[in-house]
């Protein structure tokens, strides 16, 4: 039997109730090889950066697929400090129920911190990870940062274009 802990993101949003569709498509990492695998824009993808605290807790970090992180607000919002943030590797991801190339918002780790940028709940029917590279979720944004209750939101990405 698998590990409770290891329960991968579909999973989680099935028992949530939430609606969404699984989308298979060949084992891809990057998010532009992903939206051709696809055939969406990549405006319409949420990207999930993971990152492990010194405390090993794991930090997510959601914004549109074609914004840049914004690392000084990342760890302002998480209540860290930029020193803080260390990449997190496939065995932390392996704990929470996915792999690299798959880093969903949406995790069976109870304590993982996640933060969304305020972009992302007003941008419909996006495409996320699944906890695997071979396959997206398919879900409206509201619905996946809704299922992310204790979740964060701040303005963590940058998009190329428009500044504040």
């Amino acid at each position: 039997m698998s590990d409770p802990v290891s329960v991968e993101p579909p999973d989680v949003l099935t028992a949530l109730g939430a609606v969404f569709r699984l989308c298979e498509h060949p084992g891809v990492v990057e998010p532009v090889e992903v939206c051709a695998a696809l055939g969406v824009p990549l405006e319409r993808t949420v990207k999930t950066l993971a990152f492990v605290t010194p405390e090993d807790r794991l930090l997510l970090a959601a914004l549109p697929g074609h914004a840049r992180l914004r690392y000084g607000p990342l760890a302002r919002a998480a209540g860290l400090r930029r020193g803080d943030l260390s990449p997190a590797g496939a065995g932390r991801l392996a704990r929470a129920g996915m792999r690299p190339g798959g880093v969903c918002p949406v995790s069976s780790d109870g304590a993982a911190l996640v933060v969304f940028d305020e972009a992302v709940g007003g941008l419909g029917r996006v495409h996320c990870g699944s906890g695997r590279a071979d396959r997206s979720i398919e879900i409206q944004a509201r619905a996946l940062v809704a299922a992310v209750p204790a979740a964060v939101t701040a303005a963590i990405g940058d998009v190329p274009g428009e500044r504040a």
